[in-house]
């Protein structure tokens, strides 16, 4: 468990695992910040969202680090709760990530590395979704993001 803790002003995940590589949210879970665009974001994740975090390819373990190790928690359960409910495009999704990853300090060469193989090969596991997924995760959390004009959707 990682209660209370924070890198760059960003609180870890509470989480417990269920089994293999997929853990729950114990306790709810925001972070708030601005893509590089200007607009803001805010992501509530509710408790019981269940996520796998990142899909680092294991053979990038080494380089990148765990899928679930903090502070990458972070910006993977942002980005899994946004890829199960569909909350808004990809592309802005997989900026998401990038910036979250950016906020608690993960290395620009990581987080450009595992950005650049989201814009490549997300689609895959964005399209692997449910619609019982994304019911489940619309049922776990929202996202409020800035459109282009700086109004929130």
């Amino acid at each position: 468990m990682v209660r209370d803790l924070t890198y760059g002003g960003v609180t870890m995940p509470d989480v417990r695992g269920v089994h293999g590589s997929t853990v729950i949210l114990i306790s709810d879970w925001h972070v708030k910040g601005r893509l590089p665009d200007g607009r803001c974001f805010c992501i509530h994740v509710e408790a019981g969202f269940v996520f796998d975090g990142a899909s680092i390819p294991r053979a990038l373990w080494r380089l990148c680090g765990h899928p679930l190790e903090a502070p990458r928690i972070a910006a993977a359960l942002a980005h899994d709760w946004i890829y199960a409910a569909k909350a808004c495009l990809r592309e802005d999704a997989d900026a998401i990530y990038r910036e979250v990853c950016r906020m608690v300090g993960i290395a620009w060469a990581c987080r450009t590395t595992e950005y650049e193989v989201l814009r490549w090969f997300g689609w895959m596991a964005w399209n692997g979704h449910t619609d019982d997924d994304r019911t489940f995760a619309l049922a776990h959390g929202a996202l409020e993001l800035d459109d282009k004009k700086g109004k929130t959707k």
